[in-house]
């Protein structure tokens, strides 16, 4: 499980929730609790998406363009676009 906490959190985007972890059945229990994250105004999530990739994101940290630009996070392997409804 992964809960992020605004302390955790200097220095990344918004959209950047952090790794998270599956168990050796490849199942993930999230919980994720940010304060930059709003459903309104300019931080909102709506209309974005949220994509799992399949590798570890490096945040960076390695000195390379693929680096900067993916976190070197590897596939794609699900997504989705948050939206809101009645």
């Amino acid at each position: 499980m992964i809960a992020l906490v605004e302390s955790a959190t200097e220095g990344r985007h918004t959209g950047d929730l952090g790794n998270i972890e599956a168990d050796d059945d490849g199942v993930a229990t999230v919980d994720i609790k940010d304060a930059r994250i709003q459903l309104c105004g300019a931080q909102s999530i709506v209309g974005r998406a949220l994509v799992v990739h399949a590798d570890e994101d490096d945040l960076g940290t390695v000195n390379s363009a693929a680096s900067r630009k993916t976190g070197n996070a590897g596939d794609r392997l699900g997504c989705c676009v948050i939206g809101i409804t009645q």
